[in-house]
């Protein structure tokens, strides 16, 4: 979305920024869900499972039409819906804000939406500075996508980059072995860091780490990982390799060390979904990234 928003706004394309502004009961997207609606009607990004994306392009056009915001409420709570309305049965109440965007005239609403982006920082927005006239209060908060840096590029790297990419995450690689970050399975990666894991991370001192995956498939290279990132406030951390090895690697690790990591260390790290191979190790990876993500918030 941030990158269709650039290229039209580059191009001097007209479209409309919509947002979730509130839900209750059981709605696909909740407030701060974002979608982008060109003029023509492209979409990129969703706030249902379909059956209300002709009602959101109706919404993006009636305020590019106007040079206006407009908002709607989308109710499927009752009977009357499953047979005259959406069909979904969601049994939800979403309102929607449409911010529309044209060649001269930006939108607050984008101009936020690509620093929260930038920055990975939180950002918020004034309804009602947005939406003057249309009875909306309160703030709507953007969150940044995660930031996931692997230390190591081993053969899960490149499934669990493509992974990351698809779920829109920030993707970092660390390795100082050019070979591994030569042969295509960093390609995709947003940054690529030619580093030991100890020299990457210090690099990164200054930066917001949501997850550190320790996976370079060398003892002492994970364990020098281990040993900065137990000084580092980063949430997750995963070490990739059988239990025999955390325990082995965990008891070269000082007492603080090893305290320090318990809440946040998952290792073997993945969720158990079963299967072998590189491509299923990053499944699982990311199935409990994914989990972990959404826990903090």
């Amino acid at each position: 979305m941030v990158e269709a928003a650039r290229e039209r706004r580059a191009a001097g394309h007209a479209f409309a920024l919509t947002l979730v502004v509130e839900a209750e009961g059981s709605t696909y997207r909740k407030p701060g869900a974002l979608a982008l609606v060109a003029a023509d009607g492209q979409r990129v990004g969703a706030i249902s499972g379909g059956c209300l994306e002709p009602g959101l392009v109706t919404l993006a056009q009636e305020a590019l039409a106007a040079g206006q915001p407009r908002d709607t409420v989308f109710d499927t709570r009752d009977e009357d819906d499953l047979i005259f309305g959406s069909g979904s049965g969601c049994r939800g109440r979403m309102r929607v804000l449409a911010l529309p965007e044209t060649p001269g005239m930006p939108s607050p609403a984008v101009d936020a939406m690509l620093d929260v982006h930038a920055s990975r920082r939180p950002g918020r927005l004034d309804l009602a500075a947005l939406a003057p006239g249309l009875g909306l209060c309160g703030e709507v908060t953007l969150r940044p996508p995660p930031l996931l840096v692997m230390l190591g590029a081993g053969p899960e790297a490149r499934p669990l980059i493509c992974i990351a990419r698809t779920l829109g995450w920030f993707a970092w690689i660390a390795d100082h072995r050019p070979g591994l970050l030569e042969d295509g399975r960093a390609r995709d990666a947003d940054r690529i860091i030619v580093e030991r894991p100890t020299n990457a991370l210090a690099a990164l001192a200054g930066e917001r780490l949501d997850a550190a995956l320790v996976m370079t498939h060398s003892a002492e290279n994970d364990l020098a990982a281990l040993q900065v990132l137990a000084a580092r406030e980063v949430a997750y951390v995963g070490l990739l390799g059988p239990r025999v090895r955390r325990d082995e690697l965990l008891a070269r690790l000082t007492a603080d060390q090893c305290a320090s990591l318990e809440q946040r260390l998952h290792a073997p790290v993945g969720l158990n979904l079963g299967g072998e191979g590189p491509d299923a190790i990053a499944l699982s990876i990311a199935a409990q990234l994914q989990q972990a993500f959404h826990a903090y918030g």
